[in-house]
């Protein structure tokens, strides 16, 4: 009985300690310029992947064969990493500080993407990720906790948005962002792996309704429909992506 209370005593010094280390994280989060954070199960998602499959299997990836090649460990954080256990999604805000749609009244001018203006978002996130990995393997051992973990930044086959969702930073609207009510879609997305057992933030909620204005707005008609893609359509794919005319 004693080896049993001391066993209890002891999850429940390494739930607080985690809980602590959670909040704290978030902090120093925050401190290193990302504007969200939450904190969701490293599990893999059934319903992601199907509709993963889906897309594929439809032909909107276009030349992308990597996302075809890698589908198996794209559906879901402990396909990619077994070991994991946590997954710490962040966002980075990039909103301007004008309505980039006011340039759509002056047809002879040329119009960048907001997400183009600045910095190369992969070296900023990545930087700060880096940083917050830094801190949070240190911070672990001073509390005994051993933390192993991988950060990414639309460097591997990682589904972010979903991840986004699954920790309550907003949800992925009909245009497949997230959206977060807060930062609207504005956020650069990137995640930590860790094996710390973190307590998981609830899921946000689907909040589009009937509204279908990111689809209307799209000035290639990329959408075939709510929540479906076709890349071949897209600007980003055809300046970026496709190497032919």
């Amino acid at each position: 009985m004693t080896a049993h209370f001391a066993v209890e005593a002891d999850r429940g010094n390494r739930k607080r300690a985690l809980a602590e280390l959670k909040a704290r994280l978030a902090e120093e989060a925050r401190a290193l310029g990302f504007a969200a954070v939450g904190f969701a199960p490293a599990t893999d998602d059934p319903l992601r992947a199907e509709r993963l499959r889906e897309w594929l299997a439809a032909g909107y990836h276009g030349e992308m064969a990597w996302m075809e090649v890698r589908a198996a460990v794209r559906q879901g954080p402990q396909s990619l990493w077994p070991e994991a256990q946590s997954v710490i999604a962040l966002g980075m805000s990039y909103a301007p500080g004008h309505d980039p749609l006011t340039l759509a009244e002056h047809r002879d001018r040329a119009r960048i993407s907001v997400y183009a203006q600045g910095r190369d978002y992969h070296d900023v996130v990545k930087k700060a990720l880096k940083a917050l990995a830094r801190w949070l393997v240190a911070e672990a051992d001073k509390l005994g906790l051993a933390a192993e973990l991988k950060v990414f930044v639309d460097t591997a086959p990682v589904m972010e948005k979903p991840l986004g969702e699954a920790a309550g930073m907003g949800w992925q609207g009909k245009h497949t962002n997230l959206v977060s009510r807060e930062h609207g879609s504005w956020l650069f997305l990137g995640a930590i792996y860790t094996t710390l057992p973190f307590e998981p933030d609830a899921a946000h909620a689907a909040r589009c309704g009937s509204c279908s204005a990111c689809l209307e707005a799209c000035p290639t008609d990329a959408f075939v429909g709510p929540f479906k893609l076709d890349a071949r359509r897209g600007i980003s794919y055809l300046t970026i992506v496709h190497k032919g005319p």
